[in-house]
């Protein structure tokens, strides 16, 4: 069980451009909730900004990047990547990410583990792979027999031992077949959602082009059980007790657009249906959304 907070934007922004410090200090706060370890993942800005989308200093995570060939994907469409298995509440480099480190789309995520070890690295979100990066709000039971849709190849390449690794291999399985990221995206959803019972689907997905956002989490249960206050005064973030799952969205005037889970105040936002996949591009902020 996670947080997500994505976002585009036609010139590069970061996350407090767009919300302010307040909420980002409020979602970065979630942190002590959901303390597992964190990651982000970004478009790398151009040659001449190279550097100035990513926390600088950092010692207890690990950094990494896209595919290295440039006539493959140029310096200015690869992702890169830093993630880390410590608590983000009091990380300052997750509070350099969201207010001082600005790109054109980034993908940040607080973990709260369920399925796969913590305090390593490996399942710290998000998952990254062609080019590609994965953060995933949720949880897929039972793991042992999703376990039996990819192959062990397929989930080494992704990395790490939970259930959203899978879920990205099965995704990429596609993509590799000739399918579009949006719709193999949503073909591995609607799968996922007819085979398993109530399974947990909120997604962020990141291309050089294009976030994808999927609200696809009907029926899931809030899984109390997880959920370790001594960390929080013994009280839940907004929304944790009844809509832990909701997502919600902001459109500005320039074409920008931000995603966040529960735990904001949310103030002029709008919710996000439930089971829907969106496709918004970073160039122009053009918005498709299919129902799944």
């Amino acid at each position: 069980m996670c947080r997500l907070l994505g976002y585009i934007s036609p010139t590069p922004v970061s996350a407090a451009d767009l919300i302010g410090t307040d909420d980002c200090r409020q979602w970065q706060n979630l942190g002590r909730l959901h303390d597992d370890g964190w990651g982000t993942a970004w478009i790398r800005p151009e040659a001449d900004s190279a550097e100035s989308a990513r926390p600088q200093g950092t010692t207890s995570g690990t950094f990494d990047m896209g595919p290295e060939v440039q006539d493959t994907v140029s310096r200015g469409g690869r992702l890169e990547r830093y993630r880390t298995p410590y608590e983000g509440a009091d990380d300052s480099h997750l509070t350099e990410v969201l207010t001082s480190r600005p790109t054109v789309s980034r993908i940040t995520h607080l973990r709260m583990a369920t399925n796969g070890a913590v305090g390593l690295t490996e399942n710290s979100h998000p998952f990254l792979a062609d080019n590609i990066a994965l953060a995933h709000n949720g949880s897929i039971h039972p793991i042992e027999r999703l376990r039996e849709y990819a192959t062990a190849a397929e989930v080494e390449r992704i990395g790490g031992t939970t259930d959203t690794a899978i879920i990205f291999a099965l995704i990429l399985r596609r993509v590799a077949e000739g399918e579009s990221l949006f719709d193999a995206t949503i073909a591995t959803v609607r799968m996922l959602r007819a085979d398993f019972d109530h399974p947990g689907i909120n997604l962020l997905v990141l291309s050089a082009d294009e976030m994808i956002v999927v609200h696809a989490t009907a029926g899931t249960p809030i899984p109390y059980q997880n959920f370790d206050t001594s960390g929080t005064d013994g009280e839940l973030p907004p929304d944790h007790k009844d809509h832990y799952y909701r997502m919600s969205w902001q459109r500005f005037d320039d074409g920008a657009m931000i995603v966040s889970s529960s735990g904001l105040e949310h103030q002029g936002w709008s919710l996000i249906e439930q089971n829907t996949a969106l496709r918004l591009t970073v160039a122009d902020g053009a918005e498709t959304v299919v129902g799944l």
